[in-house]
C-alpha cells in the first residue's frame, strides 16, 4: 500500500519537460528530491549522520508534498513545529521519536531555544523552513545560533529574480494572509536573499523547484558535500540568476495585488528592477496590513563575502 502523501514527486530524481503557462516556453528541468540528498550524505558520511530531521512549518506533516515526510517514514527522529492548530500532525507522524509542537509560532527570537530544547543536534541531517512570512530572519537566527543542517529546503518568494534580495523582517503585526485570505506578494524571502545568506555560512544553492505542486523552494547544501552532489546527482553550482532563469516562472502572488511581476525576469537595468520591485512590495504590504511593515530589498553581488547591504523600509 502506498503511504499517504508519498507520490512520484518524491522519487529521488525526476527529469521533466515543462511548458510554462506564464511565458509559453518549454523548460527541461532535472529535480532531485531533497530527502534523497540528505540520505546520500548520510550514506557517504555515516560517522556524521544523526538521523534527525526538522520540519518548521509542518502543516499536517504529509500534505503539499512535504519534503520531510519521507525521512520520517524511513525512521528518522526529529522535530515538527506548526503554528496552526493542526491536530492531524500528531496523527500523521505518530512516532514518539518525532517531537510535535502544535500551535507554536516561530520567530527569530525563539527558534534557537525551540531547537535546543527539543533535542535538535547542531548539524541535523535535514531542515525544512516554510512559515509564509519572515523566513529570512528565522534562517539567519538559526545560523547565528550555531546550527548547521547538512541540507535545507527553504520556501522562497519566487517572483523576485536575482540579484534582488528581498525578505520580510519580523514584526508582531505581520500576518500570512490578508482579509481576502490571500497571501499576496508580500511574504517570505527571495532566492538571492536565501542563497547569499547560505553562502555566508558555508552553503551553496543546489537547486530550485518551482514546478512541484505547492512548492517554490531552494535547496541549500553544506559546501563540504558539493563533490558528492555532483558525483551522485550531477548537481553543479550555478550563479543564482542562471539557476532562476533556467526554471519556469513560479506562481505569482503579486497578481493578487494587481501586479504583473513576470517582466521582472527580463529587466537588465538593475536599478529599474529594484525600483519596480520596491514599489510592488510596498504596495502589497500596504494592501495586506493597512500600513508599512519592515522589509529588506537590495541588489546583492553574488558570491561576495561581505554582508548584504540593507535597504529596509521604515517600520
Amino acid at each position: 500500500m502506498r503511504a499517504p502523501g508519498v507520490n512520484d514527486t518524491q522519487n529521488a530524481v525526476r527529469r521533466l519537460l515543462v511548458r510554462s503557462a506564464a511565458d509559453g516556453r518549454d523548460y527541461t528541468v532535472t529535480l532531485v528530491a531533497p530527502h534523497a540528498m540528505a540520505m546520500a550524505i548520510a550514506e557517504a558520511s555515516p560517522e556524521s549522520a544523526n538521523g534527525f530531521a526538522v520540519n518548521l512549518g509542518a502543516g499536517d506533516g504529509v500534505s503539499c508534498n512535504d519534503p520531510v515526510y519521507p525521512l520520517y517514514q524511513a525512521g528518522y527522529a526529529g522535530l515538527a513545529i506548526e503554528g496552526g492548530s493542526n491536530a492531524a500532525l500528531a496523527v500523521n507522524l505518530p512516532s514518539p521519536s518525532v517531537r510535535k509542537l502544535i500551535g507554536t509560532f516561530i520567530t527569530p527570537s525563539n527558534i534557537a531555544g525551540l531547537l535546543s530544547a527539543n533535542g535538535c543536534p547542531r548539524d541535523p541531517d535535514f531542515l525544512k523552513l516554510d512559515i509564509d512570512g519572515y523566513d529570512g530572519p528565522v534562517l539567519r537566527a538559526i545560523f547565528e545560533a550555531g546550527f548547521r543542517p547538512k541540507v535545507l529546503q527553504l520556501e522562497v518568494q519566487p517572483e523576485f529574480p536575482p540579484p534582488l534580495a528581498f525578505a520580510v523582517h519580523y514584526h508582531p503585526e505581520y500576518r500570512c494572509v490578508d482579509d481576502r485570505n490571500k497571501v499576496s506578494g508580500f511574504y517570505g524571502a527571495s532566492l538571492a536573499y536565501m542563497a547569499e545568506l547560505g553562502r555566508q555560512f558555508g552553503y551553496f544553492a543546489a537547486q530550485i523547484d518551482f514546478i512541484t505542486a505547492f512548492t517554490h523552494d531552494v535547496t541549500l547544501v553544506d559546501r563540504r558535500y558539493a563533490a558528492l552532489m555532483q558525483s551522485r546527482f550531477g548537481i553543479v553550482e550555478q550563479p543564482d540568476r542562471e539557476l532562476f532563469l533556467a526554471h519556469p516562472p513560479g506562481y505569482s502572488h503579486f497578481q493578487e495585488n494587481g501586479v504583473d511581476s513576470l517582466p521582472w525576469r527580463a529587466i537588465e537595468d538593475r536599478h529599474a528592477l529594484l525600483a519596480s520591485a520596491w514599489d510592488a512590495a510596498g504596495a502589497a504590504c500596504g494592501q495586506k496590513h493597512g500600513r508599512s511593515l519592515p522589509f529588506h530589498l537590495a541588489l546583492v553581488e553574488e558570491r561576495s563575502a561581505s554582508p548584504m547591504r540593507e535597504a529596509s523600509s521604515p517600520s
